[in-house]
């Protein structure tokens, strides 16, 4: 009987050290991606950032349903994913950002934009 009960507590345990593991890689691959936001991955390595964000939500969409086995397969290929953007954002040219070219000397404002509809008067 004894025996019987230690088999069954190693059993639970060893599924609470598996959402427990679980849990840490998966705020260990979370940190990696901010890491890699932060140095602008999302601007410099869209495509690698975009993977590594990803399988990140595909991770926790898999530990949310207890599957750790799944979850821990997407954690690794999004961690890969964020070490990838973290190294590509860090080599790449920091004047290159997208979305942040300066147009001051082209400055527009609303009224050259207007047209007159066709039929109105001035």
């Amino acid at each position: 009987m004894n025996r019987t009960l230690n088999i069954a507590a190693l059993l639970m345990l060893t599924g609470c050290y598996a959402a427990t593991r679980s849990t840490v890689d998966l705020g260990r691959v979370e940190r990696k991606l901010a890491a890699a936001k932060a140095a602008d991955a999302h601007l410099h390595a869209v495509y690698a950032w975009t993977m590594a964000h990803e399988y990140t939500k595909k991770a926790r969409d898999e530990w949310g349903h207890s599957d750790y086995e799944a979850a821990e397969a997407m954690m690794k290929k999004a961690g890969q994913w964020a070490d990838q953007a973290l190294q590509q954002a860090r080599l790449a040219p920091k004047e290159e950002k997208w979305g942040t070219e300066q147009l001051q000397d082209e400055a527009e404002t609303p009224a050259d934009h207007w047209t007159a509809i066709p039929g109105e008067r001035d």
